[in-house]
């Protein structure tokens, strides 16, 4: 596995992996699905505010994740200055911890908040797998669901 910035040479892999996370429930997606092309551009556009980086695995993206770059109450409170998916298929392979890991040596500068829902427990693990730390467990207006807050530290490369 490696880790690559986002590019429009991913677009096909990208298709797959938008079509993928879609029919496995993730609806947000939904809108990419009707124009990937300008999905991944807009993406790629957005890199001051958000940088987003492709897990490469034989040619085919497996997994995405974004570092926002900025704060507000929104960030710090529903969906935290990270966010990743992993296809379906190589969900339970240590892919989502391998890009966490990734984004803490190589992109984080400070410690930012990360978040994910309280039932889902493959992400509270793997977010605890690189040492974030429990902050607390809100409520999300939102998302309409309980949202628990760790903090995660930037990690130097060993």
């Amino acid at each position: 596995m490696n880790i690559f910035k986002a590019d429009i040479k991913y677009l096909e892999s990208y298709k797959n992996f938008l079509h993928a996370c879609f029919t496995h429930g993730l609806v947000k997606y939904e809108s990419a699905l009707n124009d990937p092309e300008s999905y991944l551009y807009n993406i790629i556009i957005d890199s001051p505010q958000t940088s987003t980086y492709f897990c490469i695995q034989q040619g085919e993206v497996i997994g995405a994740i974004r570092c926002r770059h900025h704060t507000n109450h929104y960030i710090e409170n529903v969906i935290g200055h990270v966010g990743y998916e992993t296809k379906p298929t190589a969900r339970g392979k240590g892919v989502a911890k391998f890009m966490l890991c990734w984004l803490q040596e190589n992109v984080l500068t400070n410690s930012i908040i990360i978040t994910c829902e309280a039932n889902n427990i493959a992400s509270k693990k793997v977010i605890e797998s690189c040492g974030a730390q429990y902050i607390n467990q809100i409520f999300s207006a939102e998302k309409n669901s309980d949202v628990k807050r760790f903090k995660l530290e930037r990690r130097q490369s060993e």
